[in-house]
């Protein structure tokens, strides 16, 4: 869907920068040529939304895998850290930043069989909790903003029997992201 994104827009004259990054498997090296790439393209930054998650399954923690637990805290918590930390520099220089982290109720995922999942979502609270701390003065300003349920992939995961019918879409969730990224602009 990106990638047709990107043609359509392309075509109409305004190409945006497209960069396929895995958060799961990039290394603080990706994320530096990330950054290196949108300040030669763009030389600024106005909002950054933190809205990467994975995940499996409700897993007891002695039956959790290992490779999913590492790539459930490399995608949730260790990728959006060290984006945070590579884009940092040039939404400092740009006016107005947002960085918008997207939660899921940490404080209910600290419950049973959340495993790698609940660890990184209480984990980006706390991460957004003093990156908005230490930001307060220099900017970007730290926005958290919990959307609320939604129908995804990932929300079936969890509750397979739920209704998709009778949760809102995942671009209604969008958009209380968005508003929250934009914020009076």
């Amino acid at each position: 869907g990106l990638e047709q994104l990107h043609d359509r827009l392309a075509a109409e004259g305004d190409a945006p920068l497209v960069v396929p990054l895995d958060l799961a498997g990039a290394g603080p090296q990706h994320f530096d040529e990330l950054a290196a790439s949108l300040e030669d393209r763009f030389g600024r930054l106005d909002a950054l939304v933190h809205a990467a998650a994975d995940f499996k399954a409700l897993t007891p923690l002695e039956h959790h895998p290992a490779d999913d637990w590492m790539k459930t805290l490399q995608a949730g918590l260790t990728g959006p850290f060290l984006l945070s930390q590579a884009l940092l520099p040039l939404m400092r220089r740009t006016e107005g930043s947002r960085m918008v982290w997207v939660a899921d109720d940490p404080e209910a995922r600290s419950k049973a069989y959340w495993g790698a999942y609940g660890v990184a979502q209480s984990g980006r609270a706390t991460l957004a909790r003093i990156l908005a701390a230490e930001c307060r003065a220099d900017g970007p300003e730290i926005v958290e903003i919990d959307p609320g349920p939604f129908y995804s992939p990932l929300r079936s995961k969890a509750w397979p029997a739920e209704n998709p019918e009778d949760l809102p879409t995942a671009q209604d969730a969008a958009r209380k992201v968005m508003v929250a990224a934009v914020g009076s602009r």
